[in-house]
Parts: C-alpha cells; sequence; structure tokens
C-alpha cells in the first residue's frame, strides 16, 4: 500500500506534469484507482485547498507565459490549457489574478503566482541537496 505522503507527492508531480494535458481530478482518481471523494478530502487535509481549485490556479500561472511571450490569441491559449471557452478562461483569469488576460498583454503588469505545492518529503530532499553542496564547498575552500 502506497502511504498518503507518495500517494500526494505523486499527484502533485502528475499536476504538473499534465497541465498542457487536460490532467483533472476524474484522470487523477482513474491512476490511482481512488474514489473521487477521497481524493479531494485528502488533498484538502495537507493542502487546505480544493484540488480543483488547485489545477486550475497551476493551469492559469502556466499559461501567463504563453500570454506574454506569444502572439497566440487568448481563445487558442485558453483551450491549450484545458480550458472549454475562452469567457471561462478569462473569469478564471480575472478571479486568480484581479486582471484579464488581455489587460496583462497589453499592461505587462507584474502578478504574484502562488508557487507549486509540494511535501515535506521534497523540503527533506532538497534539504539534503543543500547540505552536500554546502559540505563540497567547505572541503574545496
Amino acid at each position: 500500500m502506497v502511504s498518503k505522503d507518495s500517494l500526494l507527492e505523486n499527484v502533485l508531480i502528475d499536476i504538473e506534469e499534465g497541465i498542457r494535458e487536460n490532467i483533472n481530478t476524474e484522470s487523477l482518481v482513474e491512476k490511482y484507482s481512488l474514489s473521487e471523494r477521497h481524493l479531494q478530502r485528502l488533498f484538502h487535509v495537507y493542502f487546505n485547498q480544493s484540488i480543483t481549485n488547485y489545477i486550475r490556479s497551476r493551469k492559469l500561472a502556466a499559461s501567463i507565459d504563453h500570454l506574454l511571450k506569444s502572439d497566440l490569441n487568448v481563445l487558442d491559449i485558453a483551450l491549450e490549457y484545458g480550458f472549454d471557452y475562452e469567457r471561462s478562461y478569462r473569469r478564471a483569469f480575472k478571479h486568480e489574478f484581479g486582471i484579464t488576460p488581455s489587460d496583462l498583454r497589453k499592461l505587462g503588469h507584474n502578478i504574484r503566482v502562488k508557487p507549486p505545492l509540494y511535501l515535506m518529503m521534497r523540503r527533506a530532499y532538497f534539504s539534503d541537496q543543500l547540505l552536500t553542496w554546502f559540505n563540497s564547498s567547505i572541503l574545496q575552500s
């Protein structure tokens, strides 16, 4: 049996890797053979937010780069990130960032984006890497 930490770590990785591949709760439930309710509750307990809102937030954050660096129209970007309609993308974008995608393009404002979630396992991994780097730096000097 997979631990809850390991399961959620894999879910977070799948979300990040599947942002442009229409990742959603249903595909995660199917992949991990869980009930939708169980995954939603587990995610909420660990991260204090719904998995659906988190996936939407990550898709919106990832779409910013395309808005600023490509000539694609807003509809094409919306479709690329799994939104069925330009209107739903615009509404979600404005709710998330307080500005419409078109206004962001025109004005080029800086936007505060929530970073991806991670578990303590990753923190421990990065701490170990940092410690290894620190120790090797000391030995070289």
